[in-house]
């Protein structure tokens, strides 16, 4: 392992996060940023040390805070490598890579958000502190209550992270099931948004982002036929997205 990797805690600890971020100057300053605000932080600063971290299963982490270019591989690999051993756990990419297919492409991996360089601190500590309170909420039981639910030629399970469709069952992320009960539970609604980052990402109204449509154009792929002409859930030009009979 590189040995600018370390394994800091804190004794007030909210949450432990794994920072990947070759960077040695923002690392060190997200670093010191996150232990202010109470959590345990490891940091890693090689892509192939943080797959091998991961693939060992020695630490466990709550949040992982990947960034995309990296020594080794790639933070899109570690992703995947996350996803594959734990659906639940945050995962937020940092990258200054910030063309829209790249975005997709990161959600599509089953990350919870898509932050690029350069980004307000303060935007990164707020999603930060959303992700791992909807991680612990999850893990309670406390985020997705009830049974499955029907809609149309759907069946959204979000317990088991799964949705039944036309062509077959498809897995989910959390952040995925949180938004499609969102839809769910107010069919033939146009949510907007705001209202869409509020309830499912927790972020107040004056944070821009395109996490929602990014994350619509995934949601897309996984219930319709064909997502570049969408039959369920459509867009309503200037107010939002409706799941739409």
């Amino acid at each position: 392992m590189n040995p600018l990797n370390r394994h800091q805690t804190s004794e007030k600890s909210m949450g432990s996060i794994l920072l990947v971020e070759d960077e040695p100057n923002l690392a060190f300053s997200l670093e010191l940023n996150l232990k202010a605000e109470g959590y345990n932080v490891t940091v890693c600063m090689d892509g192939d040390a943080a797959e091998e971290m991961i693939q060992a299963g020695t630490l466990l982490f709550d949040l992982y805070l990947l960034d995309v270019n990296l020594p080794g591989r790639n933070g899109f690999e570690i992703g995947q490598t996350i996803r594959k051993k734990n659906q639940r756990a945050g995962i937020i990419f940092l990258t200054a890579r910030a063309a829209e297919a790249d975005s997709v492409r990161g959600l599509s991996l089953g990350a919870d958000d898509y932050i690029t360089k350069p980004f307000r601190l303060a935007e990164l500590l707020l999603k930060v502190k959303r992700t791992l309170a909807r991680c612990a909420m999850f893990e309670l039981g406390e985020s997705l209550e009830g049974g499955p639910l029907i809609w149309g030629p759907f069946q959204l399970d979000p317990e088991k992270l799964r949705i039944q469709t036309p062509t077959g069952v498809a897995e989910l992320t959390r952040l995925e099931a949180d938004m499609l009960k969102e839809f769910f539970v107010n069919p033939d609604r146009v949510l907007s948004r705001q209202h869409l980052l509020s309830k499912v990402w927790g972020v107040s109204e004056d944070v821009e982002t395109r996490t929602v449509d990014n994350f619509v154009v995934r949601l897309r792929r996984l219930i319709e036929t064909d997502p570049a002409n969408p039959r369920y859930l459509k867009s309503v030009r200037g107010r939002g997205y409706v799941l739409a009979p």
